[in-house]
């Protein structure tokens, strides 16, 4: 059961981890084009 919980924590913080790179990136990208749009 510790193995298998310990991979379920690992997973998530993988996935948490990964979507917050994208986050700062698809920020980060936007507040760049912002300017230049408007």
């Amino acid at each position: 059961m510790h193995i298998i919980t310990y991979a379920v924590f690992s997973y998530l913080i993988t996935a948490a981890i990964s979507f917050a790179v994208i986050g700062v990136i698809v920020g980060i990208s936007k507040l760049l084009s912002s300017p230049n749009a408007s």
